[in-house]
């Protein structure tokens, strides 16, 4: 049983009660969460999830939420929003950037800085964290070369990942089941007539409208593996998939990989579109494609399993 006494004690950043979080989310969709919690920096969230962690207690890391899925009735437990780890510090060709600054931030200011590297990196993410997850180890996939190190929470610790062992872990999904809490970044200097203009990757959390386009809904296939080298999006086109819809949930016309809220769409609109958007992939491919939306809701707990 969560002490709201203890837990205003252990972190300084603000506690909201019953929170909603469809505001939190790219689609605008979900019910509210027993406790909200935006811890101040990272001490502050290392207690925060050591204290649920310890206790068995619910709880999942929220970035931008732009590929969060969350059901209408809520999440029973707690979430720990990353919005206030934001610091971004540039010392000559080295970047470092918190796990919850924003990419449009980061290429701002790397940009500002005739700094050179990071204009793929993130594409669809709203946070460093957020890009991070994303990276699979592919090469030529989400790749991110100038990418030094990453500082995870790993059982309990601190931990950064360097070189080898960070594209090891990448590549077989290696930090699923940690807490991102930021990442090192070597970069080029360019002349300020030669640098590229800031890029902007994904809206500011709060700036979402309502027709916002969530993230990508598939991962892509692993090319390497069968016959089919196509990317998700690929795919969908192939299967005359844009536009179409479930309820108030829409595949994006522009892209095949992204599902819109056209209004009021539910948490079930989107999951029927998914189910009937892999089913057809899978009839006419033989492609089994992975769910990149994160679910959570009732028990589920960051989860990429259907609600129960």
């Amino acid at each position: 049983m969560i002490s709201t006494q203890e837990l205003f004690r252990l972190i300084k950043g603000p506690i909201a009660v019953a929170e909603p979080l469809a505001p939190y989310t790219g689609l605008r969709i979900g019910g509210t969460a027993d406790y909200f919690i935006k811890p101040r920096d990272r001490g502050d969230l290392c207690r925060a999830f050591g204290y649920f962690r310890e206790r068995g207690l619910p709880f999942f890391v929220l970035g931008r939420g732009s590929r969060l899925l969350v059901h209408e009735q809520g999440f029973r437990g707690t979430v720990i929003a990353t919005h206030l780890l934001d610091r971004i510090i540039i010392d000559g060709d080295l970047v470092e950037a918190d796990a919850g600054a924003s990419i449009r931030a980061l290429a701002d200011r790397v940009a500002k800085a005739s700094l050179s590297g990071l204009e793929d990196f993130g594409t669809g993410a709203g946070t460093v964290g957020g890009a991070i997850c994303r990276i699979d180890g592919t090469p030529g996939r989400e790749a991110c070369e100038c990418l030094e190190w990453v500082d995870i929470l790993r059982n309990g610790r601190v931990k950064r990942l360097k070189n080898g062992e960070l594209h090891h872990s990448m590549a077989k999904r290696g930090l699923v089941a940690d807490v991102i809490l930021g990442a090192g970044f070597k970069l080029r200097k360019v002349s300020a007539r030669h640098r590229h203009p800031a890029s902007v990757h994904a809206p500011e959390s709060g700036t979402v409208t309502s027709s916002a386009l969530s993230a990508r809904v598939f991962r892509d296939p692993d090319p390497n593996t069968g016959s089919e080298r196509a990317t998700a999006g690929e795919l969908l086109d192939a299967c005359g998939l844009r536009g179409e819809a479930r309820g108030g949930a829409v595949f994006s016309d522009t892209d095949a990989n992204r599902i819109l809220n056209s209004g009021g769409a539910s948490s079930g609109d989107v999951l029927d579109l998914v189910s009937h958007a892999r089913e057809t992939v899978h009839k006419r491919f033989g492609v089994e494609l992975e769910l990149s939306l994160v679910l959570v809701g009732y028990n589920r707990n960051g989860s990429h399993v259907p609600f129960t």
